[in-house]
């Protein structure tokens, strides 16, 4: 039994010496780098992924692509276009739900709102106000036109 207890012992010895002299080893040099830049993983299959932050999907050339958001208000997908250059996005916040598009210059081109009073499209000219409007306010049918002086006329059915 003496000897049982004596070869634990010098087995817990030397285990406790290992670790010791692998933890001094780790700790001389303050600047290790775990993982530097980012890995590619050609092909990923994954039955459930829980993401506590945004997905971000870029090009080869790291232009993005899609980028899915949240907060506590609601979400956001963006789609972009070549080199980041144009886009559409889906929001939902607080019962309303908008769809936009953008050109490449960051204007809004189009944008279809819909809320708990009905919906609303509008087409927007290359500076970026509306032009042409339609919708359903206090449920009734409402359109107008903008001209080129900011004047709005409102077309009655």
């Amino acid at each position: 039994m003496k000897f049982r207890v004596r070869e634990k012992l010098k087995y817990m010895f030397l285990g406790g010496l290992l670790t010791l002299t692998g933890f001094m080893l780790g700790n001389m040099n303050s600047e290790t780098t775990a993982q530097l830049g980012y890995e590619t993983i050609d092909k990923l299959a994954v039955r459930e992924l829980i993401v506590r932050k945004d997905i971000r999907v870029m090009s080869d050339g790291m232009d993005p692509r899609v980028h899915i958001s949240w907060d506590r208000n609601g979400g956001r997908v963006v789609t972009y276009g070549p080199k980041g250059k144009g886009a559409a996005s889906i929001l939902v916040a607080e019962g309303n739900g908008v769809l936009t598009t953008q050109g490449s210059k960051e204007k809004t081109g189009a944008s279809l709102m819909v809320n708990e009073g009905g919906g609303v499209l509008s087409l927007f000219a290359p500076d970026g106000k509306a032009k042409i409007v339609l919708g359903i306010a206090e449920g009734e049918g409402i359109a107008y036109l903008v001209n080129k002086f900011d004047e709005a006329r409102v077309l009655k059915p």
